[in-house]
């Protein structure tokens, strides 16, 4: 049975590799360093679309983006050959040579911590993953590229049965790449299948943020859909954000990322993942006033520990000995200190039963800014009582959470000890 077993998979990964030789055939190096493809009359190149936090306007990462030139410099429009123009054999070579183009030109610019890359994936490709699935896993081998740093979109409309959606997903999150729901709100996007998926990350499609901005019912809904999304354990990305009121909306219906024209083209350089694009007209937009949160008995246990922690700190202890007798409780996921102007000043002290965070780029640094949460502008308002948040979706773990604080001086400055725990319903 293993011989018989073995021969299916031994045909793929020759299948695979002479699909990346005639590939690498098509594909050549500029002077300037870029990448650049020949695909029958057409010439391609890599452009670059940032994607940033909506809480720090940190670039997270980069969508990869084909430009297609004729000979003569006339533009040709992608959709066109991707949306039906060309046989499957025609697409396949597309889609994969634009991909062996955007890793090549992301990896030739971007250093070991700079961020994820998203690459889309042709619906037909998707759906026949079963034959062409091997490519991506096979080419970022080659390239020895981190499948981790690999955001693989799908568009959920390209799919339409849901059994190989599934299996896709599954497949791309077995090679070790996260996945990205495309385009989510047009079509037939169903909730109930996306709950199952387990997909890593949503992006709402542009539609949804216009139709929210025309008419009060769906902008009164769509702040439903990001809490049910991030219920499913996903971020949030919106998409096609190309003005001030966009983005602030975006932020407002509580999206954790975002890309549009608003905070930067496409471009053949990257961004740098340490490269901040400025939202804070957009905090200041959305703060209001502290309001009271409902505290419920859970987890009382934790503010005496937090109180004791607190109590440590005050009397000259470092934030990592004062933090010590809570770092091994399986409910911590991680513990920090915020300066008086709510600016994280410390690095994060993760719990010992936290595990790696599932999405580590996203997990809060120091000099990261949360002034404008509730629990922080409580517990400033109300010192020496500890304040809890309300559950909300950890976006560096990826888990529900609910964030204890209180006020504690660090080195005799005054600030604010807070600490991450897993969600207990």
């Amino acid at each position: 049975m293993a011989i018989h077993g073995s021969v299916p998979n031994a045909m793929s990964n020759l299948r695979t590799a002479s699909q990346l030789t005639h590939l690498e055939t098509l594909t050549s190096q500029a002077a300037d360093g870029f990448w650049q493809g020949q695909f029958r009359s057409l010439r391609l190149s890599s452009v670059f679309q940032p994607v940033v936090t909506l809480g720090t306007g940190r670039v997270v990462g980069h969508e990869g983006l084909v430009r297609l030139d004729y000979a003569d410099g006339r533009g040709a429009t992608p959709f066109r050959f991707f949306s039906g123009g060309l046989d499957e054999a025609g697409l396949v070579e597309l889609d994969t040579l634009c991909r062996l183009l955007h890793v090549r030109n992301f990896q030739g610019q971007a250093g070991a911590a700079d961020g994820w890359l998203f690459l889309n994936v042709s619906p037909l490709v998707v759906a026949s993953h079963r034959r062409h699935g091997e490519f991506l896993a096979n080419m970022l081998d080659k390239n020895g590229f981190d499948p981790a740093r690999v955001v693989v979109e799908i568009a959920e409309s390209g799919v339409q049965d849901g059994d190989t959606l599934a299996d896709a997903v599954a497949h791309y999150r077995q090679v070790g790449c996260l996945v990205a729901i495309d385009d989510y709100g047009v079509g037939l996007s169903s909730l109930t299948r996306l709950w199952s998926l387990g997909v890593d990350i949503v992006k709402l499609d542009r539609e949804l943020l216009l139709a929210a901005l025309a008419r009060h019912e769906e902008r009164r809904l769509l702040p439903g859909l990001v809490e049910f999304l991030h219920d499913c354990g996903a971020l949030v990305l919106m998409e096609g954000v190309e003005t001030h009121d966009e983005a602030l909306l975006a932020l407002e219906v509580g999206c954790d990322l975002a890309q549009g024209f608003h905070f930067a083209f496409p471009a053949p350089a990257l961004r740098g993942s340490a490269q901040v694009i400025p939202i804070d007209t957009l905090r200041t937009a959305t703060s209001t006033p502290a309001g009271a949160a409902p505290m419920p008995s859970w987890p009382d246990a934790w503010r005496v520990q937090l109180v004791a922690a607190a109590q440590r700190l005050t009397g000259g202890a470092t934030l990592a000995e004062a933090a010590a007798p809570m770092l091994d409780d399986p409910a911590l996921l991680r513990c920090y200190w915020l300066d008086g102007n709510g600016i994280q000043r410390s690095d994060s002290l993760l719990g010992a039963n936290a595990g790696r965070p599932r999405f580590a780029i996203l997990l809060d640094q120091s000099g990261s800014d949360v002034s404008g949460r509730g629990f922080f502008r409580r517990a400033v308002a109300n010192p020496d009582s500890v304040q809890r948040s309300r559950a909300y979706l950890q976006r560096g773990f990826g888990v529900a959470c609910v964030t204890l604080a209180l006020t504690a001086p660090l080195a005799g400055a005054p600030g604010v000890l807070c600490c991450d725990l897993a969600w207990r319903a």
